[in-house]
């Protein structure tokens, strides 16, 4: 895609305009409050990154004390969260934005001292085989139940503070992910085994925020979700599963679909047939054309940014660095003095 249609406006659903096709992709810079509670060094990163993007999604809040994925993270756990997000969207719409809240549950890819005391759930208990954590308890059916509901909980707060919509958080093994996974989601009952089966949490997810969006937001609202398109590890979540489930999500009514990739253009590794077509390719052939794509994963560049087949390009550590190269890019001059948040160490902060 030319740079030029990368920087005009793009119309995401109806009713509804980005200012440019560029994204600031979910970020955990871990800067809030020890309760999860929205700091001034959250205000202060938002609105200086927020400015020459089309739509700024807020990374990695958790919709549940058991759910937070590591310290500083957002939460959108409780209503007394509220005010905090309501500056945060407002800060993001002054700078010119659309304010996009991700929504995330941790699952097993957490620990008893980040979730302060509350248990670590997963579909099965099964400890992961990376990462500081803990052995989960498996879910009942009611906690799943209750988890669902703090998803819609999570975007009826989303909404009443203002924010343009929310992304379900599918990727990088995190609970949403957990349901798609063979490694993870060993359960005999109507969540597990097969993967229609499988499908369920996050179809039922989809479906719950939907309708809490129909009954309470009051200017389109926007549904995105984020998935990682398989798992390398043997016996992992297969593309095709994805490919699947993509398919189901756009029948079911999401507004974008976006893929957490670490090279933009990467190739799939767990089906021979697809392996000579990157990612954004495969799943556009999936999804078709109506559906909104977005790709992340070392977009750091004009070549890069105009090369990524999607439409929307989700950019972190270029924009964490120089929040205004898309100016720079629409201009050709680079800003000197561009905005950088101080007092984050850069090894913490990783797309979402």
């Amino acid at each position: 895609m030319q740079l030029q249609q990368i920087l005009n406006d793009y119309q995401i659903k109806k009713d509804c305009r980005l200012n440019n096709r560029i994204v600031l992709a979910p970020l955990n810079i871990q800067s809030s409050l020890f309760d999860g509670s929205v700091s001034i060094n959250d205000i202060v990163f938002h609105q200086q990154h927020a400015s020459k993007v089309g739509m700024d999604i807020v990374g990695s809040a958790y919709v549940s004390p058991s759910g937070n994925t590591d310290y500083g993270s957002i939460s959108v756990a409780d209503d007394k969260k509220i005010p905090g997000l309501t500056q945060l969207a407002k800060v993001i719409h002054n700078s010119g934005s659309k304010a996009i809240l991700q929504l995330v549950h941790a699952g097993r890819m957490t620990n008893g001292h980040i979730t302060q005391g509350h248990p670590v759930v997963a579909p099965s208990a099964i400890k992961a085989t990376h990462g500081n954590v803990d052995t989960p308890t498996e879910l009942t059916t009611e906690q799943i139940s209750d988890i669902i509901d703090d998803f819609a909980a999570a975007t009826r707060r989303a909404i009443k503070a203002g924010f343009d919509g929310i992304e379900l958080h599918g990727a990088n093994t995190f609970l949403i992910q957990q349901f798609m996974s063979p490694l993870s989601n060993q359960r005999q009952d109507s969540f597990g085994g097969s993967l229609a089966k499988r499908m369920k949490f996050p179809i039922f997810l989809v479906n719950q925020v939907k309708a809490v969006a129909k009954q309470l937001a009051q200017k389109p609202f926007i549904i995105g979700y984020r998935m990682s398109p398989e798992e390398v590890e043997a016996g992992g979540l297969k593309i095709k599963d994805n490919l699947m489930l993509a398919m189901v999500l756009k029948e079911v009514g999401i507004d974008y679909l976006s893929l957490s990739l670490h090279q933009y253009n990467q190739l799939p590794l767990t089906s021979d047939k697809l392996q000579a077509f990157s990612m954004p390719d495969v799943f556009r052939k999936a999804v078709g054309q109506s559906l909104p794509l977005m790709a992340s994963g070392a977009i750091n560049s004009k070549a890069s940014l105009e090369d990524v087949h999607a439409d929307l390009m989700a950019v972190g550590s270029k924009l964490f660095v120089d929040p205004m190269w898309p100016e720079e890019l629409a201009t050709g001059k680079a800003h000197l003095g561009a905005p950088i948040t101080g007092g984050v160490p850069y090894s913490n902060i990783w797309p979402k």
